[in-house]
Parts: structure tokens; C-alpha cells; sequence
């Protein structure tokens, strides 16, 4: 402690800046855990086992330590997984069925729910909803309406650009026996 405190002292007062990931740093970092590790170890069979005391698999530091160690063997299996199989242009995407079929059930759970809050929040308080609104008619009206409009629009364009046929013999055949069917 008393090495990093001048360490500190005297080397970031006179402008330079001390870096602690240096490769030398690490690889002391890393021998000075192992013999930590090591001299625990020694402690552990010295101390307590040579005392009979019993240290089992089924301890909560054991097991946190399992734990712990799975955490970051998982996140190794991830690290891995993105640099050995994406790095090299696989996909790992998702598009697999599992997943599809997941998405999918999602939905359907997503919809009967809608429609669960529809019958429950809406239609249970006395809403209206259906064609039979008066906003939605409205609506309905509105868009006849300019339906309409356009269509005669285009009617009249259409004859501006045509003449009207003179009756033709065969045309008034028509219109008589059209008159005498309505006639009888």
C-alpha cells in the first residue's frame, strides 16, 4: 500500500500517467491469485480439515462459488459463440422454427387478450362498437358520397369526348318490345 501511494505520489505529480492493465501488470495480477489460491488451499487442509471439521459440496460458499463459476462459463459460451460461429458468417439468427412457433403463440395470447379487454373495458361499460356507430356511419356516408361525386365526375368527362348515336332500326326494335313486355 505504501509502494502504490508514492507510486502515485511521485509519478502523477511529475505528469506521467501509470497504466494498470500493462501486460506485466496482468500476468502479476494473475501469479499473485494463484498463489492466493494456492496458499488457501494449504490453509484449508491445515486448518480445518486437520481439525475435523467437515467441508462438503453442500456448504452456501460452495455453492455460491459453483454458481459463480457457471456465470462466468456462460458468459465465456457466449463470448465464444460470437467470435467462433458469427465471426465466421454463420447465422445465428431467429429463424428457427422454436422460435417462430414462440413469436407466434405470443400473438395469438397477445389477440385473446385484446379481445378479453375489449368485452371487459369497452363493450362491459356500454360502449358502442361495431359498423352500427353513429361515427362510423357518418364515415360510411361521407365516403358514399365522394364515391359518388367522383364517378359522375368521370361521367361527364367520358361524354364530352363521345357523341350520341342516331336511333338505329335495330335500336328502336328494342324499345318497342321492351315497351310491350312492360306493357303486359
Amino acid at each position: 500500500k505504501e509502494y502504490r501511494k508514492d507510486l502515485e505520489e511521485g509519478m502523477k505529480g511529475k505528469g506521467m500517467t501509470v497504466f494498470e492493465d500493462t501486460p506485466d501488470l496482468i500476468r502479476v495480477k494473475n501469479a499473485a491469485q494463484i498463489l492466493n489460491e494456492r496458499q488457501y488451499k494449504k490453509d484449508l487442509e491445515t486448518e480445518i480439515k486437520g481439525k475435523g471439521m467437515d467441508v462438503g459440496p453442500d456448504t452456501p460458499e460452495i455453492r455460491r462459488a459453483k454458481k459463480a463459476s457457471e456465470i462466468a462459463s456462460m458468459k465465456e459460451y457466449k463470448k465464444d459463440l460470437e467470435n467462433e460461429i458469427k465471426g465466421r458468417g454463420m447465422e445465428v439468427g431467429t429463424d428457427t422454427l422454436d422460435i417462430q412457433r414462440a413469436k407466434k403463440a405470443s400473438e395469438i395470447v397477445s389477440q385473446t387478450e385484446y379481445k378479453k379487454d375489449l368485452k371487459t373495458e369497452i363493450i362491459g361499460k356500454g360502449m358502442q362498437v361495431g359498423p352500427y356507430t353513429p361515427e362510423i356511419q357518418r364515415v360510411k356516408r361521407a365516403s358514399e358520397i365522394a364515391s359518388q361525386r367522383i364517378y359522375k365526375d368521370e361521367a361527364e368527362k367520358m361524354l364530352c369526348n363521345y357523341s350520341s348515336v342516331p336511333d338505329t332500326p335495330e335500336m328502336e326494335r328494342i324499345r318497342s318490345t321492351q315497351k310491350n313486355i312492360s306493357s303486359v
